[in-house]
């Protein structure tokens, strides 16, 4: 029979040596965690690198290339791809892989960063270049960090993950406020109407303006030209930064 007269003390000493036990294989494990992303952050960056403008696009891998929605993602990959813009997506079927074949059939850069998850197993046929993440956060800010632009396509629930997350970076000024399109009047125009009626108006749990952050549309040619014009006024910022800091070094130099 066991001893039921265990000491209380000898019981806290135990659940305080397993308590930390439990802690220290925790640290170590998200210090083996760590140094992943790192080198996976590396490895996305080094592709990214390559190229002067990249677009990224979202939406699902469940719908067939022959679904409308694929067919603007194609139809957006090919057009933007053929003014020099690198396609960027999670490499998976769907609007992914649409965009990707797109991107690539006009002649361009198309870059897939997959990852496995149910509904995106596998590397879709349609990449120049691709990396393949272990972990989600890496591939996440790989897609999300300094793209030219960010397109939507219809999507779940990672859709509006991705698409809030990016509009909320822009919103606290942690990305530059580059074009958002929302692909697609009649998938997205619920979601502005919610957001204007009940966040804006009848919460003010977001300002008016912010809804400015997108542009919602069917048309692949404006998409373009936001993009286009956008691209152009960022370099526009750069030269003026540069020839600012230009100016102010040869005001110092000659103060010597």
């Amino acid at each position: 029979m066991a001893d039921i007269n265990i000491p209380v003390d000898s019981l806290k000493n135990e659940d305080q040596k397993n308590h930390l036990l439990v802690r220290q294989k925790l640290i170590d494990a998200a210090e083996g965690r760590l140094v992943t992303v790192v080198e996976e952050f590396e490895k996305a960056f080094d592709i990214l690198g390559k190229y002067g403008q990249t677009v990224t696009v979202f939406g699902t891998a469940r719908l067939p290339l022959e679904h409308p929605v694929c067919r603007q993602a194609y139809a957006a990959g090919w057009a933007l791809a053929k003014k020099g813009y690198a396609i960027v997506t999670g490499g998976g079927g769907g609007v992914m892989e649409a965009a990707n074949k797109g991107a690539k059939e006009a002649g361009g850069v198309s870059i897939g960063f997959n990852i496995h998850l149910p509904m995106e197993q596998s590397l879709n046929n349609f990449t120049t270049e691709s990396y393949r993440f272990e972990h989600f956060f890496g591939r996440k800010v790989a897609m999300t960090l300094d793209a030219s632009a960010y397109v939507y396509a219809g999507g779940g629930f990672g859709t509006f993950d991705e698409l809030f997350e990016v509009v909320t970076l822009m919103q606290t000024g942690i990305i530059p406020q580059v074009p958002i399109i929302l692909l697609g009047k009649d998938f997205w125009t619920p979601l502005d109407q919610f957001i204007r009626d009940t966040l804006s108006d009848q919460y003010h749990t977001i300002d008016p303006e912010d809804r400015s952050l997108y542009t919602i549309t069917d048309d692949i040619q404006q998409a373009v030209e936001i993009i286009e014009a956008s691209t152009l006024e960022r370099a526009r910022e750069e030269m003026f930064n540069r020839a600012y800091k230009l100016k102010d070094r040869w005001i110092a130099e000659g103060k010597r």
